[in-house]
């Protein structure tokens, strides 16, 4: 069985607004479910409709706080074989608004680094990190482990790294 990243495909939407976000963050699990579940319908249908796919490929979906849609396939099939049909995907969502990127989840790793001097940026971490470790992928701007509030009065701090592909330790160096 293939791990849970490895069987996802997110359609992003962004927030026309913040009321927008808001609104997306508010709805209750029927509601969500109720879009997700015309989502999956649609795309499906829009997947089998191409001569390529037989079978629905997508065995559930579900929407996101933020109001992205993440579709799952069955425990048999890796998402990188739709990888060639993101058009399809987002095209067959094009009711639910304008979206941003389909992506293909692919997996990650995530590691601790101490001693970060508070007083930095968290991009500016993340530039210094791609500048000087050209060899990981990031697949986000680094973050605090620890809230701001408890970070007030320390030099140094621990931020959470999240790497692209499966990264040992050995491998950061």
């Amino acid at each position: 069985m293939y791990p849970q990243a490895k069987r996802e495909v997110t359609c992003h939407f962004p927030a026309a607004s913040p009321a927008e976000a808001a609104t997306h963050a508010e709805r209750d699990y029927i509601t969500c479910q109720v879009v997700a579940d015309a989502a999956l319908h649609r795309v499906n249908k829009a997947l089998v409709d191409n001569q390529d796919v037989t079978a629905p490929p997508f065995l559930r979906a579900r929407v996101t706080m933020c109001g992205s849609i993440i579709f799952t396939t069955t425990n048999t099939q890796n998402n990188i074989i739709y990888e060639d049909y993101t058009t399809i995907i987002a095209d067959a969502l094009t009711y639910y608004g304008k979206y941003k990127k389909v992506e293909i989840r692919k997996c990650f790793s995530q590691f601790l680094l101490h001693g970060v001097l508070t007083h930095l940026p968290l991009p500016d971490i993340s530039d210094s990190i791609t500048t000087n470790y050209p060899q990981l992928i990031q697949c986000q701007t680094p973050c605090w482990l620890t809230p701001a509030d408890r970070r007030e009065q320390e030099a140094t701090s621990t931020i959470v790294m999240t790497l692209s592909g499966s990264t040992k330790k050995a491998d950061i160096g």
